[in-house]
């Protein structure tokens, strides 16, 4: 470090005891990030367990670094090689420990004689009173780092300054706390001083506390506003929130790295999580100085028992672990929870295991790492403090951030007396869960959970995504959502609880790789229109007829987004939303943000809507099955009325709200790319005034088999077993066959669209849409000998396939497609020629696009739209022979179909290009974000707004002044 003079030098003294050293090594990370040379001093023992994430450090370029120092235990009457408290045989020896932390200002100041380049600041554990000798001595400042919440804090001081416990006549009476923002209650008993008799330890703290520069606290503001303003004043100003540091974690193998060596292996961990439902697990763990007796941690274990929830248990390791384990076994406790309950004895990686989408809800001690961690993940916690600041903290989590909810927990248990207490909280405390009920009565527990990955990061963009509740509109908006949170952006999706559920795993891999991706949950209503409770998607539709009520339902739901953007952090910077939500054109306008309209249809389909509409091309046809020219494309294109959007579904005013609402869009995203219908883009910006962006094909975001694989619902299939069944056909040899997620054809279509398939004598995969329709037809299939007959050559999947994994297989030469948009999108980027057969809304407009346009398909011949739940007066439209014609003609070699292949591969490969870095929809993309960046920060100065600090810059000027 001898040439790097000119650069800041922080020097960590933090407290031997893992929940002060893992923090400590995250500030030590954030502030190397900002360019700072880090020196970590501590005993050889800790900087062991430091080893792995400093080799990771060192790795990414960041210049921290740990020093060793050795302490003697001899004169404090500490058992040798005690260096962490955790190692304590008992927690009665923790005075000791304290005090032999303290006993190296010498060596201490010995190696800063030699430190090069020269110290520039110490931030030292506030129980670390000797490090205030040595910043004096060496003229150099002290922040005091604070384990504790402002909450907790601003209370310690207040009770001190106040002379709080002065009218108090026992431990267990409850005070007031003074001069507090609300009305908190606590006994002498449950504040840190009572947990160990420090002697004359807390005078020395008070008195090098009076020397130190400021305060630097695992907190964040957002969390708790009022206590930061109320410490900072009572304090004198020099407070600095930088938490939750547990999030300066990005990587997942720093998450599982973090603190002790972990005892379980984290695939094993995962796995296990894989396997349970998405919210359904609760976790408990109790820190690394769990002090339960025995007894009380069986009467916990039979307590988790009767819950009848999934759990995983974490139990420090150690001679109580070993007679615990002893019980597991003999009272047949591992037998019963077999599958229900991992238990792991030690230390558990827990930041990967919080952000889980299994994990529902956190059993915790209320230590302030685990309650930001669990704040951090979103999740609400069953509070049971033990001692320290831990009462506290649970007064905070239950009484003023109402997300959690109490054991009922109210003796502190003091260190080297816990075996005279027993058991203390009961197996039937009826609180394991109740925490579900908890949040559907508080309307303010989604935005404080989701604050929690947003901490101090309010100078980023926050964009705030409404996807329509159907398949093919969620899907593109999530992978929309990916590829804003790769160029840095916080991305809030709004949708409901089971489509949240829908997305519990893209969403938990997108968190994995550090992409700030978040959902929040809306209850839409049924009652107020005639569908049936509970139907949160129009795949759940008992019949598609009843998609204007579910339209209508889609809409109501303003007054609770209103109230959730009031509470959401960093403030929204923009709403991109399905134009088909209206209302959210209202709340744009409420909050003076940019509104933009997702429109899940190509620029050709979109530019042909808007000609009809212009030219008012109708007025002059005269049946729903006349053809008219489109007027103002640049091809000579044919529709007839029946073959638009609206003629799906009578829409009453419905598309008039729509209309007035996108009049008040700033701009338009478009699933599509420009190298695809570059005439097509062109026309439409310039007919709707320039603002569209064309980021596509947006299903390219996802580049990692596992995010194709768990794109959507969940797969009917194996994919191995798929991949399997493709691997055994002929290159290029397979139709993939797959209508969509809102398949209406009739069960006599469907048999007839068989029969077409297996005279084609093709090999072929067969989607069919899940239901009653397909216990019907794969009923039909068993009795007509339909599947026998197709043995070995067809494979169908009943529900929902991983329709981009397949695609993608070489085995695949071509795809039966409705020609829903997202579909015909995903055929060329895999480069494969489309047989098409529209069904309804934009699909015969994709037709004509891809077989008159790019000539990359051919037709079925279908000619007329399936009415929302008027499907079953059509019959058979298309007939075997036309299936089999049409198969032939993709499928069979001669000089047109090579041509059609050749055509499709091109522009699979200029779609692939399009979203790579420099490539034109990868580029739309940072223009959209430039755009959006340039109009919140213009719109931030006219408002006066506060310029966003960073960290690094505060501590700089203060540091240099």
């Amino acid at each position: 470090m001898a040439s790097q003079s000119h650069q800041l030098h922080f020097v960590l003294f933090p407290l031997i005891a893992q929940g002060h050293l893992i923090p400590m090594f995250d500030i030590a990370r954030m502030l190397a990030r900002h360019g700072v040379i880090v020196t970590i001093v501590t005993t050889q023992l800790n900087a062991k367990r430091f080893a792995i994430p400093l080799a990771r450090a060192a790795e990414a370029g960041l210049q921290i670094r740990a020093v060793e120092i050795q302490f003697s235990c001899q004169e404090t009457g500490l058992p040798n090689e005690i260096e962490n408290f955790d190692m304590l045989p008992s927690l009665g020896l923790g005075y000791e420990l304290f005090m032999a932390a303290n006993t190296l200002q010498e060596p201490v100041e010995r190696l800063f004689e030699g430190l090069t380049p020269r110290p520039s600041c110490i931030i030292s554990d506030m129980s670390l009173p000797y490090t205030s000798a040595v910043a004096i001595k060496f003229g150099i400042p002290r922040i005091s780092f604070k384990g504790f919440s402002c909450f907790c804090t601003l209370c310690l001081h207040n009770i001190k300054i106040y002379k709080a416990l002065e009218s108090v006549n026992s431990e267990s009476e409850l005070f007031v706390v003074p001069g507090l923002p609300d009305h908190i209650e606590l006994a002498s008993n449950h504040l840190p001083a009572s947990v160990i008799d420090l002697k004359d330890f807390s005078a020395r703290v008070s008195d090098a506390e009076m020397l130190r520069y400021g305060f630097i606290i695992n907190s964040f503001e957002e969390l708790e506003p009022a206590y930061v303003q109320e410490y900072r004043r009572a304090t004198g100003g020099k407070v600095w929130c930088v938490g939750p540091v547990s999030l300066s974690n990005k990587d997942d193998m720093d998450k599982v790295h973090r603190g002790n060596k972990s005892s379980i292996d984290e695939s094993e961990c995962l796995e296990w999580l894989d396997s349970q439902q998405p919210g359904s697990v609760i976790y408990v763990c109790f820190g690394s100085l769990c002090n339960l007796t025995t007894p009380q941690l069986m009467e916990l274990g039979l307590g988790l028992e009767e819950s009848n929830k999934p759990f995983i248990w974490v139990i420090r390791g150690g001679e109580k672990s070993r007679e615990l384990g002893d019980w597991f076994e003999e009272k047949g406790f591992k037998e019963r929870t077999k599958g229900r309950g991992l238990i792991i004895q030690g230390w558990a990686p827990q930041v990967v295991i919080l952000s889980h989408p299994a994990i529902g809800s956190f059993l915790t001690h209320c230590g302030w790492n685990s309650v930001l961690e669990g704040i951090s993940a979103g999740l609400p916690m069953v509070t049971w403090p033990l001692f320290g600041d831990q009462f506290c903290n649970e007064k905070l989590v239950v009484e003023v951030l109402k997300i959690g909810v109490s054991v009922g927990s109210e003796v502190t248990l003091k260190w080297g007396e816990e075996e005279k207490f027993g058991v203390l909280v009961k197996r039937n405390s009826g609180r394991l869960c109740e925490y579900r009920s908890i949040i559907h009565k508080n309307n303010n527990i989604a935005p404080l959970l989701l604050i929690g990955t947003m901490a101090s990061q309010s100078h980023q963009l926050h964009f705030v995504l409404f996807p329509m509740i159907a398949q093919g509109h969620m899907i593109p908006m999530f992978d929309i959502a990916r590829m804003l949170a790769r160029h840095g952006v916080i991305v809030t999706i709004v949708t409901t609880q089971l489509n949240a559920k829908r997305l519990a795993i893209p969403l938990a891999r997108a968190a994995e790789s550090g992409l700030q991706i978040r959902a929040v949950e809306i209850q839409i209503s049924c009652q107020e229109t005639e569908l049936p409770n509970e139907i949160e998607n129009f795949d759940m539709l008992p019949s598609l007829g009843l998609g204007y009520e579910l339209f209508v339902a889609a809409n109501t739901l303003q007054e609770p987004v209103e109230r959730l953007f009031e509470g959401l952090i960093p403030r929204p910077s923009c709403i991109i939303s399905d134009m088909l939500l209206h209302y959210t054109s209202n709340v744009a306008t409420k909050f003076s943000i940019p509104r933009i309209s997702f429109i899940g249809f190509s620029c050709f389909s979109t530019l042909c809507i808007h000609n009809i509409e212009i030219y008012k091309a109708l007025e002059s046809v005269n049946s729903e099955s006349e053809l008219f020219v489109v007027p103002g494309l640049p091809d000579h294109i044919e529709l007839a009325s029946n073959h638009l959007p609206a003629s799906v579904i009578d829409l009453i005013d419905f598309s008039a709200r729509v209309s007035d609402a996108e009049m008040l869009r700033y701009g338009f995203i478009i699933n599509s790319f420009e190298e695809l219908e570059p005439a097509y883009v062109q026309e439409y910006k310039r007919a709707t005034g320039g603002k569209v962006w064309c980021v596509g094909p947006v299903s390219l975001s996802n580049k990692d088999d596992m995010d194709k694989v768990h794109r959507g619902n969940k797969s009917s299939i194996d994919e191995s077993e798929c991949l399997k069944w493709l691997d055994s056909q002929q290159p290029g040899s397979v139709i993939y066959v797959c209508f969509g997620s809102l398949c209406n054809l009739t069960i006599p279509q469907l048999m007839e669209l068989g029969l077409g398939l297996e005279e084609s004598n093709k090999p072929f995969i067969w989607v069919t849409r899940g239901g009653e329709k397909i216990k019907r037809i794969g009923g039909l299939f068993e009795e007509k000998g339909f599947k026998e007959r197709t043995k070995g050559r067809g494979l169908i999947i009943q529900g929902w396939a991983p329709q981009v994994v397949i695609l993608s297989h070489p085995a695949i030469g071509s795809f039966l497609t409705h020609c829903g948009w997202n579909s015909v999108l995903e055929g060329i980027s895999a480069g494969l020629p489309m047989v098409t057969w529209p069904l309804f809304g934009d699909q015969f407009c994709n037709e004509k696009l891809v077989v008159e346009v790019l000539k990359i398909g051919v037709s079925v011949g279908s000619q007329v739209t399936l009415k929302w739940g008027e499907e079953e007066k059509f019959g058979v439209l298309v007939k075997k022979e036309q299936v089999k014609n049409a198969v032939s003609s993709v499928m069979n070699v001669g000089e047109e179909s090579e041509e059609r292949r050749r055509r499709v591969r091109e522009l699979g490969k200029m779609a692939n290009k399009a979203v790579e870095e420099e490539g034109s929809s990868y580029l739309s993309m940072k223009l959209l974000i430039e755009d959006i960046r340039k109009k919140t920060f213009v719109e931030k100065k006219g408002r006066n707004s506060l310029n966003f600090i960073s960290f690094h810059f505060k501590l700089v000027k203060i540091l240099v002044s």
